[in-house]
């Protein structure tokens, strides 16, 4: 066991022996998160603002939180391929911010990303067109140096991507009855119950992980009464830096759609291994069932809980409690999205990146010094060098197929990669688990190379470029990330 595991098993084994810090204290309703729904058009500009926020996560006592129009996380945004979307993002709170469209296959200078900053009481307004099929993306802070901090307080939300084929689809679709959005996040709340978030040198190296899980808002674990039939789940994993590894009570996990959209047909799994950032759609079958429950075990992998407790430390997120009501009627679906195999020999350009853990500043020092953000982001990098706003790293030709080459030199990263989607074509050296075969935008990187096929078909300007970054926000904030243009 390394020094990182030997951490968050510590950690692990307390908050399982204290009953998971508030988690058992009772059961919640599942909050259903508000939904704008502009499948049918839109007649106006679609306000979305960033603010304050005080927040109650069921231990009875407000946090200090941000929100996207409401005290804590966005809505839920339903639109349509083809459709533009005329935003109007207002910063209430007193930082600067900005809004990254994360998943999104759009221009770079509406992506949102840290060169698109929002000053308090400022308004950016992107008309973000929306060209790709049906999918799951989300929006979330991307201000350099603090992003961690403001997504961990809330600044973020669900973009459903709806089109002809996926409105017509034979699925669940009726919102908060038989299909729901599902929001993972890991918290630590002090003895008063509050939401805290404080920066050591052991959370720089590893990222936050917090030791109580929270279902769209609410402690876990959430009761959700449904219809008879199949029940559609739109998970995103929002935490900053945990792997979750997902299971049933009851049978395996039924998986339709990954980052970018439908797989070619349903996979059933007995887990699901959802790194930060990464989205998928399951389906739960509630026509015997009585309950079923969806478990997180909040190590992601076993490891040292396993072996102590004789199985994994799972915590129940979400049960299903089947009424006497009809529901959706329709059967597992055989067929679901024509998806050709990846084939490399597509690719006439191949870059490599090295994801690299501690080459700059003590992170100790960094602890004391920048309170709760990395500051100078200048304690890792890629390829040996720290993000720097004023450097490119890539230079992308548009529509050109490439391979991009990831590997690391300690511990297990999400590597994620702006304005496109992608497929992979090996994950850790290995060939990816079936779920993880169809579009994608995150990627898992440990042992060996993990390897994407990837094209770029927007323009992303030296003023406006593309990130790719590790997803666990402390990396990212602390310089593992960089920078590339595409024209």
């Amino acid at each position: 066991m390394n020094r990182r595991q030997f951490l968050v098993s510590s950690a692990a084994t307390t908050s399982f022996i204290a009953g998971i810090g508030f988690a058992q204290s009772s059961v919640r309703a599942l909050p259903i998160l508000p939904l704008s729904d502009f499948t049918k058009g839109i007649d106006a500009r679609i306000p979305l603002t960033c603010g304050f926020g005080r927040h109650d996560f069921g231990t009875g006592n407000l946090s200090d939180t941000y929100g996207i129009n409401g005290s804590y996380l966005g809505p839920v945004l339903r639109v349509k391929q083809g459709q533009t979307l005329p935003f109007d993002v207002k910063n209430t709170i007193d930082q600067v911010t900005t809004l990254h469209w994360h998943g999104l296959h759009i221009p770079g200078d509406v992506d949102g990303g840290p060169h698109q900053e929002i000053y308090p009481d400022a308004l950016w307004s992107p008309d973000v067109p929306i060209v790709q099929n049906a999918s799951m993306n989300w929006f979330h802070s991307h201000m350099h140096g603090r992003t961690a901090q403001q997504t961990y307080k809330g600044l973020a939300g669900v973009l459903l991507i709806e089109d002809d084929a996926s409105l017509s689809a034979d699925l669940p679709k009726t919102y908060g009855v038989d299909d729901f959005t599902i929001i993972l996040q890991d918290k630590t709340f002090d003895q008063a119950g509050k939401m805290s978030y404080e920066l050591t040198a052991e959370v720089f190296e590893d990222g936050f992980e917090g030791d109580t899980m929270v279902v769209n808002g609410a402690i876990a674990p959430v009761v959700q009464s449904v219809p008879q039939g199949l029940v559609r789940l739109r998970i995103l994993n929002a935490c900053n830096a945990r792997f979750l590894e997902l299971s049933m009570d009851t049978g395996p996990i039924t998986v339709i759609a990954s980052d970018g959209g439908f797989l070619p047909s349903s996979v059933e799994t007995a887990t699901l291994l959802m790194s930060p950032g990464e989205r998928y759609e399951i389906l739960v079958d509630m026509g015997t069932s009585d309950t079923n429950t969806l478990n997180v075990n909040l190590n992601g992998d076993g490891g040292f809980l396993a072996g102590l407790f004789g199985g994994n430390a799972k915590t129940p997120a979400l049960t299903l409690m089947r009424t006497s009501e009809a529901g959706f009627t329709g059967a597992m679906p055989q067929r679901l999205a024509n998806l050709a195999p990846a084939k490399a020999s597509d690719a006439t350009v191949t870059r490599s990146f090295e994801l690299q853990m501690d080459v700059g500043a003590d992170l100790a020092a960094l602890a004391m010094v920048w309170e709760n953000v990395c500051g100078n982001a200048s304690a890792m990098a890629i390829n040996g060098l720290p993000m720097k706003m004023d450097r490119i790293d890539e230079k992308v030709r548009k529509g050109d197929t490439e391979i991009w080459r990831v590997s690391v030199d300690d511990m297990l990263h999400p590597f994620h990669v702006h304005g496109c989607s992608f497929r992979i074509l090996s994950q850790n050296g290995s060939v990816p688990p079936a779920y993880a075969q169809g579009w994608k935008d995150m990627v898992h990187v440990e042992e060996g190379w993990s390897e994407i096929l990837v094209q770029f078909n927007y323009d992303a300007p030296s003023d406006a470029p593309y990130m790719y970054h590790c997803h666990i926000l402390e990396h990212e904030d602390c310089g593992m990330m960089g920078q590339f243009t595409v024209t």
